[in-house]
């Protein structure tokens, strides 16, 4: 039942909620200012009877009404304006036998007030309030001692009584508790429509989701930006971040949580800083940023018409350029066994063709040339080499060679086991098909068109030698083969070497060169069988 009462909108539990404590605030309110006002009218009731029979009991016309019996007609009309003054209900003077001498309002009667009532002030001379009981019910007295001076002493002869009905008092009371409750209605009302509007403000601002929706969209915010790899980084309106994902901390060399914090204190790139103080959405902009080169886009936010903050998301240039070079060699890797297969069904026509012309003499010998090609083949890769991953790889640079009539010769000497489980097929196929097809590039243009491949994992390391009969490495090329986005072949090349170097030193390798006797150049490939630091291949 309270989880039903407390799935209900936003508006609806705010509303709830201001009209609850309003109702509380208003009834305590009402309350203690009724009590208090009760308190301090009585108080004040109390003070005024007293005061005015203590002021009558003085006045040189009671006392002689008192001691010697005076008439009405000389003390009523002074008792009468003194009551009007003070709003009594009744004011008595009465003699020490309890005779009026002297009287003014509702309580006309010729019998004499309780003595009970007039002890204390008869005997002991006392000024006190009293409240008792009468045929109109309860009311409040005030009694002072009308004493008179003898010369050599002071005698009480009789009293002064101020009376005020408890129900008039409490019916003042309560016609100021009833403009109290009306000034606090207004305020009720007023608070009902203030309530309203900001429960319709709130629920603008939040989009009209409710708070378990904000609550699930934030939960599922945030995990979608902390698995993303892609590094996104939140800014609002006065430069202080708001979130930055994982992705975007490790991509920046940010070790901890900056969320709260500025920009500027946080990034130290000036052209970084200008990319996000940007006003307008940036696509695939280019920066070096602590040797990195990050490709970053920027989306400012909007909300009417003012700019409300700006996301940026980052990627790294080098990552990117990894990912499509893999892709590009899983790309040859298929081309070298499609040319394979397009030079099987090429001698398959030709010796369908011999047959078909009846020259089944020069048929064979095609098939047994071929077939003693393949069995060299087959000795080398399926006896001596026995990984399945190299034996692909090579199988298909075989194909490769074949169409672009280059001899590419696999030592006979060659020879490897299964390479260990944490040399991958990607890593290889980078490293060999790099080496290999620029072997293949190298001897494209020179008369004599000869490559070779040798392995061996004899000792602790597995190692691969390319060696081709090319024009070999000179020049400023010695120096810098390795280094990224160099290449003497023309602009967009030169990241094979580079990823090619990346991934034999991501597997505790290393890579050497040479330019032969010959001219030519030979690699040579070192990777250890057993890795000591931990990677990710």
């Amino acid at each position: 039942m309270l989880q039903r009462l407390l799935n209900v909108s936003l508006q609806i539990k705010i509303l709830g909620l201001i009209i609850f404590l309003l109702l509380l605030v208003i009834g305590l309110l009402s309350f203690i200012v009724g009590y208090l006002e009760m308190e301090e009218d009585v108080e004040q009731a109390e003070r005024i009877a007293l005061q005015t029979a203590q002021t009558l009991s003085f006045m040189g016309t009671i006392q002689d009404s008192v001691e010697h019996g005076g008439s009405f007609e000389v003390t009523n009309p002074i008792v009468e304006r003194m009551r009007d003054q003070v709003d009594a209900s009744a004011i008595r003077i009465e003699n020490r036998e309890g005779e009026l001498t002297g009287y003014a309002g509702d309580i006309i009667t010729n019998h004499s007030s309780p003595r009970s009532d007039r002890y204390r002030s008869l005997v002991f001379g006392s000024n006190y309030v009293t409240r008792t009981d009468s045929d109109g019910g309860e009311v409040l007295k005030g009694i002072a001692p009308i004493m008179i001076d003898y010369g050599d002493y002071k005698k009480v002869e009789g009293t002064a009584t101020v009376i005020f009905h408890m129900d008039i008092i409490q019916s003042k009371i309560a016609s100021d508790i009833k403009k109290m409750l009306l000034v606090s209605g207004v305020a009720f009302i007023v608070g009902i429509a203030g309530s309203f509007f900001l429960a319709k403000s709130i629920r603008k601002d939040t989009h009209g989701l409710e708070p378990y929706e904000i609550g699930a969209l934030y939960r599922e915010r945030n995990a979608i930006l902390q698995s993303v790899k892609e590094g996104i980084l939140s800014i609002d309106e006065h430069g202080i971040i708001t979130m930055m994902n994982h992705s975007a901390r490790e991509l920046l060399d940010i070790s901890e949580s900056v969320e709260g914090q500025s920009v500027t204190s946080v990034i130290s790139s000036s052209s970084m800083l200008e990319v996000l103080a940007s006003k307008e959405t940036i696509s695939n902009k280019e920066l070096y940023y602590n040797d990195k080169i990050v490709i970053v886009n920027t989306q400012p936010i909007i909300e009417d018409g003012e700019q409300a903050g700006i996301v940026a998301s980052f990627r790294d240039k080098t990552e990117i350029k990894k990912m499509v070079d893999a892709l590009s060699e899983v790309r040859q890797y298929s081309e070298d066994l499609r040319a394979q297969a397009h030079e099987f069904t090429n001698k398959l026509y030709v010796i369908l063709g011999m047959i078909q012309l009846g020259k089944h003499t020069e048929a064979i010998e095609l098939i047994q040339e071929e077939a003693q090609i393949q069995e060299q083949h087959k000795e080398v890769l399926l006896t001596n080499i026995k990984d399945e991953k190299v034996q692909a790889i090579l199988l298909g640079k075989l194909a490769k060679a074949s169409e672009k009539k280059i001899d590419f010769i696999i030592d006979v000497e060659s020879a490897m086991q299964p390479l260990p489980a944490h040399i991958g097929f990607s890593p290889l196929i980078v490293i060999l098909g790099n080496l290999i097809d620029n072997a293949f590039e190298a001897v494209a243009d020179r008369p004599m068109k000869e490559v070779s491949f040798f392995v061996t994992d004899i000792g602790n390391d597995i190692i691969f030698e390319i060696a081709d009969s090319g024009k070999g490495i000179k020049g400023d090329a010695e120096g810098n083969i390795f280094q990224k986005g160099y290449s003497a072949k023309g602009k967009n090349r030169g990241y094979g070497l580079a990823n090619l170097k990346e991934e034999v030193e991501l597997l505790d390798g290393m890579i050497e060169w040479t330019n032969s006797h010959d001219g030519g150049a030979v690699f040579t490939v070192i990777l250890p069988k057993t890795i000591k630091k931990t990677n990710t291949i």
